[in-house]
Parts: C-alpha cells; sequence; structure tokens
C-alpha cells in the first residue's frame, strides 16, 4: 500500500481523523520506519573544528510568525488556477504553453494533509551535547542526530539521513514509492526563535509543499502550569500552585 492509499483511509474518518491526531501521527512514526533521522540528496559533512548552533531548551510555536497549511494550500491552488488559464489561452492562440506543468490536484492536496501531520508539533524540547542532538516533539516521534559524523540508515521502509550544514540542522526521509520529507532547524542570531522548515515533495507531481514553523524559546517554570507525558491518558497539564512567598 503506497503513502498516498495510507493517507486517503485516513482522511475518510472525517471529523474522526481530527480527533485522533496523536494516533494518526503514531502511525506516521510507524510508516516512516521509527526514524530519528532523514536525509538530503546531497547532505555536505560538518567542518568538525566549526562549532554548530545550540538549539538546546523548550520551545513553543509562535502561530503568528508561522505559515498555515490551509493558508499555504490555499496560495497553491490560487496558482494551479493561474496556470490553467495560461495553458487555455494559450491554447486558444494556437500555441504551446510554457510554463511549469500544473501538477496533480489530488497529490498535491494530498501532501498539504500530510504536511498537516508532520508539522502538528506545537512543543519541542532539545536535548544537546557535544556528541548528538534530540529534538522531542509533542505528540510525536523525536528527531535524533551524531553532531560529528551526521547519520544514514536504510531500511525497508526508505532511507533516512541528518546531517549539519553550517548553523543549520536537516532531517529527511525517502520513502521507496518517491514520497519525500525534508525538515530544516535553523535558529535566530539571538538564540529566542528556532524555525523550522519543513518540505514535501512526491514523483506524482513537480510541485514542492512546503511549511515553515517558528518556535520561542521559554521555560516551563514560568508558564504557570506543568505537563506530564503517561501512558494511560497521554500529555497531562495542570495548574502549578503559586509559591508561598509570593506577593499577594
Amino acid at each position: 500500500m503506497g503513502w498516498l492509499s495510507v493517507l486517503f483511509i485516513m482522511l475518510s474518518s472525517g471529523g474522526r481523523w481530527q480527533r485522533s491526531m496523536t494516533q494518526t501521527l503514531m502511525t506516521i512514526c510507524v510508516l516512516l520506519g521509527l526514524c530519528g533521522c532523514a536525509a538530503s540528496s546531497a547532505p555536505q559533512q560538518r567542518v568538525a573544528d566549526t562549532p554548530v548552533a545550540d538549539f538546546s531548551g523548550h520551545w513553543e510555536v509562535d502561530y503568528a510568525r508561522s505559515d498555515s497549511v490551509q493558508t499555504q494550500l490555499n496560495s497553491t491552488f490560487r496558482d494551479i488556477q493561474r496556470q490553467a488559464q495560461r495553458q487555455r489561452d494559450a491554447a486558444e492562440r494556437g500555441v504551446t504553453y510554457q510554463g511549469p506543468p500544473v501538477g496533480d490536484v489530488d497529490t498535491i492536496l494530498a501532501l498539504a494533509k500530510m504536511a498537516e501531520l508532520v508539522t502538528a508539533s506545537d512543543l519541542l524540547e532539545v536535548h544537546q551535547d557535544v556528541a548528538a542532538i534530540r529534538i522531542d516533539r509533542e505528540n510525536s516521534f523525536a528527531l535524533v542526530c551524531d553532531i560529528e559524523e551526521g547519520q544514514t540508515s536504510a531500511t525497508q521502509l526508505g532511507r533516512e539521513t541528518c546531517w549539519w550544514d553550517g548553523q543549520q540542522l536537516h532531517f529527511a526521509i525517502d520513502l521507496p514509492e518517491g514520497l519525500s520529507i525534508r525538515h530544516r532547524f535553523i535558529r535566530s542570531a539571538d538564540g529566542a526563535l528556532l524555525a523550522q522548515r519543513t518540505r514535501l515533495s512526491t514523483r506524482g507531481t513537480k510541485r514542492d509543499f512546503e511549511v515553515s514553523r517558528i518556535f520561542a524559546r521559554f521555560e516551563p517554570s514560568n508558564r504557570g502550569y506543568q505537563c506530564i507525558n503517561t501512558l494511560s491518558r497521554g500529555r497531562v497539564c495542570s495548574t502549578k500552585a503559586a509559591s508561598s512567598d509570593a506577593p499577594l
């Protein structure tokens, strides 16, 4: 069963699909081979004596700065409509249309839905030392990479690779039927923001689907509530009690 077939089965459940995001993301995790890293067509080896950016800490999504999948999809469809009109105009004039291919609309819609799944995490917790980096994502599998060497692995489900490119950290996955998922992480110069740029593509269309998510650094102790992950109830949050010496 291809990735599009699996996705369409998910979508056929309607509202139930929206209510079971956690289970769906776990399914995606299995599909991607419980991966921690992923790949690019031309990864560059990091220079050993060049320090990498420090991504460690807690991060929460900044919706005002981040892309909306629906907004990106609407923009893509408007572009498709413009190109379709240009094709019709060229046909009426009896000339060959020279623009890029319109692409398969169903495949583009499936890419958008998949993008919504793989970028759904609103909270990140990054653990980093001199040897490795681990990005724990809310309701999703962690991304893990060796800082010095990067890493590549191949399974029946696809090829997974990660690497550093200067101050940028890349994760990507190539699945056998042509689906490609790329994550790129970049920290702002002041260390207050972390950008996650995710690009999905497939052999079924010449169009990539890209979503940018911006995360702001935060300290869990300053949020007024605390959350823990449990096996029985998933993520459970509660209001923190006020300190006894807090001003009235």
